[in-house]
């Protein structure tokens, strides 16, 4: 016998099959209706995947809380080691004590081995086997354009403001780490401080409504969680006795949440090379090239580039997940995150409803963020490559286009 908060056991089941294949199964799950019919309906679709991954011989995880009364769990995830499409809830029907879901769905096929693990309470592990669930999912970052403090500093670097959001965003791209969005055709303005200014962005928007909603507005126009912006402090050369002659790079980059639009992280990288003058790589674009990166000043930007795609990786990773609302149907809700973001059916997340309006200081000058009301539970239920969706575990709760999905462990 165990405390309810002593264990949590975390099973991952697995029989061994051949190769790995796609293959369509029809499977029922079924949960008892000991409370909240919501929640005994999310159950028996989590049990009807687990049945569909049984079936196909694929790996099966779920977090259960063993206590002194039974097993709880209520946060059960069941995930395959693969993709799970064309899932179809094909009917749903109770009878005295329990909710049966029956449905159809492509699974995977894989060879996997049995482990059996503990974990503390309050950590919840994601279908990758890491402790932190959040950080399977793709976090979205929209790449902007550049800010150029002295253009005489570039002349022989042509739309070097532009191209390096470009090449971030190539990096991140070959990464695989996060979603990205090019953004470089946009000027994201940054005040003397470094946050977003109540300029309009170049091309983009109209003026923040309030202050601090400039950033939020442009990640919602992107369809993205992140923003980053940068700045190009100096590349400038410097002339030294003798004919020496040194070229500077120092770069800022900064990260804005979508949501409240808040500041989450801001980065500097300097260095300097010694700079033979003209000559060193050629003055049309497009810049980012390889004669450009054999260049003592290409060298340095390309270890620039390095650092900023670590950097952005870690910062957004730190940060929870969220999706945004984009169509709500009764308690079944469209959310602008999936196969691409690793979002799975039958994962369950949080919803929340955002308020209206920024919460601003006292002067009322500074927008802190828009408040949050929990609203219900959500479970996947459809997969798609941008989108996913779910149906909540009450009747009661509604949702609106901008309200957030997130991920709770």
């Amino acid at each position: 016998m165990f405390k309810a908060s002593s264990l949590l056991m975390v099973f991952l089941l697995g029989w061994a099959a051949g190769s790995v294949h796609a293959q369509a199964v029809e499977a029922e799950g079924t949960a008892p209706i000991a409370g909240a019919v919501g929640v005994a309906k999310r159950l028996a679709l989590q049990d009807a995947i687990r049945q569909a991954l049984m079936q196909a011989n694929s790996q099966v995880s779920t977090t259960t809380v063993v206590s002194s009364r039974g097993v709880v769990s209520d946060n059960v995830r069941f995930s395959a080691k693969g993709n799970v499409t064309d899932v179809v809830v094909m009917d749903e029907w109770t009878d005295e004590s329990n909710y049966y879901v029956k449905i159809r769905a492509q699974v995977p096929g894989e060879q996997v081995a049995l482990v059996a693990s503990a974990l503390q309470p309050g950590q919840a592990m994601s279908s990758s086997g890491n402790a932190d669930g959040a950080l399977h999912y793709r976090r979205k970052l929209a790449i902007s354009q550049f800010h150029v403090l002295d253009r005489s500093h570039i002349h022989d670097l042509p739309d070097i403001e532009s191209e390096l959001a470009r090449e971030l965003k190539r990096r991140l791209d070959a990464d695989g780490r996060v979603l990205t969005v090019d953004a470089s055709q946009y000027l994201l303005p940054l005040g003397e401080d470094g946050m977003v200014s109540q300029q309009r962005i170049v091309g983009a928007l109209p003026p923040a409504r309030e202050p601090g909603q400039l950033a939020i507005e442009f990640a919602e126009s992107m369809g993205v969680q992140f923003v980053v912006s940068g700045v190009i402090r100096d590349l400038g050369v410097t002339k030294h006795l003798l004919g020496t002659q040194v070229r500077h790079m120092e770069l800022d980059v900064f990260v804005y949440d979508g949501i409240s639009g808040t500041q989450v992280a801001r980065h500097r990288l300097s260095d300097s090379v010694p700079d033979s003058g003209l000559g060193d790589f050629p003055l049309s674009a497009p810049v980012m090239n390889d004669k450009f990166f054999a260049s003592p000043i290409g060298q340095k930007v390309d270890q620039a580039l390095g650092k900023m795609m670590s950097m952005l990786v870690g910062d957004v990773s730190t940060q929870p997940f969220t999706a945004r609302v984009i169509r709500s149907e009764a308690n079944e809700v469209y959310f602008d995150a999936g196969g691409l973001a690793n979002i799975q059916v039958g994962d369950v997340l949080s919803t929340y409803q955002l308020a209206q309006a920024p919460v601003a200081d006292l002067p009322g000058q500074r927008a802190l963020g828009f408040s949050e009301t929990p609203a219900a539970t959500l479970v996947v239920k459809q997969v798609q490559r941008l989108f996913a969706v779910g149906e909540l575990d009450t009747d009661t709760a509604r949702l609106a286009p901008g309200d957030v999905i997130r991920f709770e462990p």
